[in-house]
């Protein structure tokens, strides 16, 4: 989970006027959840020659309030999902480039295995900025509209 810093002191600021800091940010991050969603569908990779497309169709976007904060997510539930975004086998596990995959994938070094594929990471990474500029904006919209 990312933070961004002075987000607390818009949030701070436009809740002591008296807006809804939560629907606000909740909308933003809904709406940046959608761009990483859209860019995660393009950068997953698609095997033509069986027709497949299963892992592009399998990512989901969904965004909730908890204790937490206002959190958006991009997933998927394809099983095989994982070894396309990190690798397997020897490949897998020499991959030099981001992300780093988790404890959870082991690697058999006794194949060569897939070549990692990313389309998450890429997609959350390019999308950081644009992101980070899209919430302050729009609290910064919100605490004008309320005359701060």
């Amino acid at each position: 989970m990312s933070r961004i810093e002075g987000v607390d002191n818009l949030i701070k600021k436009l809740n002591n006027l008296g807006g809804n800091s939560v629907a606000v940010v909740e909308k933003s991050i809904q709406q940046s959840t959608s761009l990483v969603l859209r860019d995660a569908k393009k950068n997953a990779p698609v095997n033509k020659k069986s027709g497949g497309g299963t892992l592009r169709q399998s990512i989901q976007a969904e965004t909730y309030v908890s204790s937490e904060g206002v959190q958006g997510k991009v997933f998927t539930n394809c099983e095989y999902a994982p070894y396309v975004e990190y690798g397997t086998g020897q490949r897998g596990s020499a991959s030099p480039s981001p992300p780093k995959s988790p404890e959870s994938i082991k690697y058999n070094t006794d194949w060569a295995g897939m070549k990692a594929q990313p389309y998450l990471y890429p997609a959350l990474s390019e999308n950081k900025e644009a992101i980070k500029e899209k919430l302050c904006g729009d609290l910064r919209a919100a605490i004008r509209k309320k005359g701060g």
